[in-house]
């Protein structure tokens, strides 16, 4: 599966290049900050210097000293899968006295986002049939969403969430196409990973399953197989890392915290106005419990759909530009044009009318019951809605997909003119973005 076909070693090399140049600008903005051994602390250096849009560098914390600060509950593998990485620069750090962290994150992320758009191009060439022209324009045109570019220059977990849906929804539709039903140890792998990286795309890969395999996925065997027991892995590891590093790490943070308060009483009014800030933009939750704490019943919800969902995600604001929510940035930005919006508007009618064209194919139902649930957790539930445009790994795909399936029902003419528009559309939309990243990353970087 892995093995590069003919056509696409030139995609691969093109692909590597690009994301990691792209890399590369982050690499330059943060180098001799992020390289330094002994700055201030880890938290302070990733956590309150690094500061892009809604994008976190936990990541390479756990890289610099391998204590997890991340929301363990809903990335429960994250830590695990970097280990040996950690391992790695452990010893470059006491080799050297150099930290690594942002360079692993680099070639990482550079890998990860190759063989998602390997993966896409050939969902799109050998499972739905399209020219190469009309498979090249339309892989190209989801690297060039502003989430994804972002996604895949960036040391946070968006990118390997990316490969991993894509990665599910080929291995799935390879086997629908060969009639044949996910074999139980493929969903088990894919569920423990998939949900080991974010816990609510696990349900994207049963549901995967459930479209495959039928009746079937509902034996109490492949059940107790395919869901139970990586589940029971998963919960397993969330324990152990809880217990063994989460919680310390925890109590040793408090213990700095009150040592903190007693030596510099502003440096906590500081932090405590920082959260009273986030706890009113994340507005009110459904419930407090573990689950409903994290929903919104407040944040606007067709202006955050406008400008966050289908806005941000796709094209960049410049006012704002790159700021985080709970820093300076309001919920909502609006473009300075309308122009934006009528590119919006079409992207979101090539989107619609592509899903209706492809409604009977398998590919597409699968696509449709994972956008369902990124429906009701974002915009019913309100999750992560104020900053959506951080999430376009999770479903920005399959845009792409869908107007792959315009190609497939257009006669020859209207599908020349639609290739066209492909074109110059992930054109505009690659070298706008990439504009504003690059005026973002090239600014100074300022340490308080």
């Amino acid at each position: 599966m892995f093995k590069l076909r003919k056509e696409e070693k030139p995609l691969a090399l093109v692909a590597f290049l690009v994301f990691a140049l792209q890399n590369a600008l982050t690499v330059y903005k943060y180098h001799d900050l992020f390289t330094r051994v002994g700055f201030r602390g880890y938290w302070v250096l990733f956590h309150e210097i690094f500061h892009v849009s809604g994008f976190d560098a936990y990541s390479c914390i756990y890289l610099s000293n391998g204590k997890i600060y991340y929301e363990l509950s809903r990335h429960p593998l994250f830590g695990p899968l970097l280990a040996p990485f950690y391992w790695l620069n452990d010893a470059i750090i006491k080799q050297f006295d150099f930290n690594a962290a942002i360079y692993i994150m680099a070639l990482l992320l550079t890998l990860s986002a190759t063989l998602s758009a390997v993966l896409l191009f050939r969902i799109l060439r050998s499972h739905i049939g399209l020219k190469l022209i009309d498979a090249l324009a339309l892989t190209a045109l989801l690297f060039s969403f502003a989430s994804i570019m972002l996604a895949v220059m960036l040391p946070d977990h968006f990118c390997f969430s990316l490969l991993l849906l894509v990665l599910t929804l080929y291995i799935a539709n390879d086997n629908h196409l060969k009639g044949k039903a996910l074999a139980w140890w493929q969903s088990a792998l894919l569920l423990l990973f998939t949900a080991g990286i974010t816990i609510s795309n696990g349900a994207k890969t049963m549901l995967a399953d459930l479209f495959c395999t039928g009746k079937a996925f509902f034996k109490p065997r492949r059940l107790l197989l395919v869901c139970v027991l990586p589940l029971g892995i998963l919960g397993a590891a969330l324990y152990a890392q809880y217990t063994l590093q989460l919680l310390p790490r925890e109590q040793e943070s408090a213990r700095i915290e009150a040592q903190v308060q007693k030596m510099n009483p502003n440096a906590i009014k500081k932090s405590t106005a920082h959260e009273a800030r986030k706890e009113r933009i994340i507005g009110k939750p459904m419930g407090n419990d573990p689950v409903l704490k994290w929903t919104d019943k407040d944040t606007p919800r067709l202006s955050c759909v406008v400008e966050n969902v289908f806005g941000e995600s796709i094209m960049l604001h410049r006012e704002h530009l790159l700021e985080d929510l709970f820093i300076s940035r309001p919920v909502v930005v609006h473009y300075e044009h309308w122009s934006f919006y009528a590119v919006e508007a079409f992207l979101v009618l090539l989107f619609v009318a592509g899903l209706v064209f492809g409604l009977r194919q398998k590919l597409l139902q699968i696509c449709l019951a994972w956008l369902g649930i990124d429906f009701v957790l974002h915009i019913i539930m309100g999750f992560g809605l104020n900053e959506a445009y951080i999430m376009g790994t999770h479903w920005l795909f399959i845009i792409p997909l869908a107007i792959a399936f315009l190609f497939k029902k257009m006669p020859a003419k209207p599908a020349l003119a639609l290739r066209f528009s492909i074109v110059v559309l992930a054109l505009f939309l690659y070298i706008y973005n990439l504009c504003l990243v690059f005026q973002f990353m090239s600014q100074p970087l300022t340490v308080g």
